[in-house]
C-alpha cells in the first residue's frame, strides 16, 4: 500500500509547478478542532526537512534539488480532514518544493525553497541556515545545527508561519551518506473566519525525528527521508545537483 502510494504521489509531476484550480482548500468555517488538527498536522507536511547530511557544503559547495514529502494517512484524520472543502489527492497530503543551498565560510550553509501543497492553494516560502559543528571525516561523524522557517502564501482564509531547531548527525561511506536527527516544530496557524465571527488561532510546539540517506551520484544526488511527528509518519524524495 505504501509503495502503491509513493508511486501514484511521484506520478503527479511533482518537480513542476503548474497553476490550476485547486482541488481543495481549508473551510473558513470549519470548527475550532477541525482547524487545530489541520494545523498541527500541516505544519509537519509543510516543514522543510533537512533531506541531507550534517556535513558542510564548504565555501565553493552548493546544491539545488527538488523534492517531494508524501503524508498517505492525512486522509485517515477525521478532523483534519474535516477542516477541508474538496478532496485530497489519494486521500494524501503531498508537499512540493525546488530550492538551493549555498556554502558559506565558518562551516555555515543557507537555504531557500519554494513549494506548493498538491492540488491545494497553498505555496511555501522556505528559508534555513545550517552550521557544522563537526565537519567529518574518515573516521569521525558531522554534526549540526539547523534553524529553519516557513510561512504559508495565498490559502485564503488559512495562513501559517512555523520556526524550527534541529540537530543532525552523518557519517559518509564511498557514494552513501546516512543520517539521523532530531527537531523541533513551533507554529502559529490562523483561520480568518467569515462574517463576525471570532477568527480561530493555534499555536504549537511538537518533536520530529527523521531517518535518511543520500546516494552521492555528483549528478544528480538521490535522498530518500523517513519523517516522524507526534501525530504521522511521512515519506520524502530529493533529487539534487550540485558540489
Amino acid at each position: 500500500m505504501i509503495l502503491r502510494r509513493a508511486v501514484f504521489a511521484l506520478s503527479l509531476c511533482p518537480f513542476v509547478f503548474v497553476s490550476s484550480v485547486a482541488a481543495w482548500q481549508v473551510r473558513n468555517d470549519a470548527s475550532q478542532p477541525q482547524f487545530e488538527a489541520f494545523a498541527r498536522r500541516f505544519a509537519v507536511a509543510s516543514h522543510s526537512f533537512p533531506r541531507h547530511g550534517a556535513a558542510p557544503l564548504g565555501i565553493t559547495g552548493f546544491d539545488v534539488y527538488a523534492d517531494i514529502a508524501y503524508d498517505g494517512t492525512f486522509g485517515d484524520d477525521e478532523l483534519a480532514q474535516g477542516a477541508l472543502r474538496g478532496g485530497l489527492p489519494n486521500e494524501a497530503m503531498a508537499v512540493t518544493r525546488i530550492g538551493a543551498r549555498k556554502g558559506l565560510p565558518g562551516g555555515f550553509d543557507l537555504g531557500a525553497s519554494v513549494g506548493e501543497a498538491l492540488d491545494g492553494d497553498l505555496r511555501l516560502l522556505s528559508a534555513d541556515v545550517q552550521w557544522a559543528i563537526l565537519d567529518g571525516g574518515p573516521l569521525s561523524p558531522a554534526l549540526s545545527i539547523r534553524v529553519a522557517g516557513t510561512e504559508t502564501q495565498g490559502g485564503g482564509a488559512f495562513t501559517q508561519r512555523a520556526l524550527s531547531a534541529e540537530l543532525l548527525a552523518s557519517k559518509g561511506f564511498a557514494v552513501l551518506t546516512p543520517y539521523v536527527g532530531l527537531g523541533v516544530i513551533a507554529s502559529r496557524g490562523k483561520l480568518d473566519r467569515p462574517g463576525a465571527l471570532p477568527d480561530f488561532e493555534e499555536e504549537h510546539t511538537q518533536a520530529v525525528a527523521f531517518v535518511g540517506a543520500t546516494l552521492n551520484l555528483l549528478l544528480p544526488k538521490f535522498t530518500a527521508e523517513i519523517e516522524r511527528s507526534e501525530d504521522t509518519t511521512q515519506y520524502a524524495f530529493r533529487v539534487a545537483f550540485g558540489f
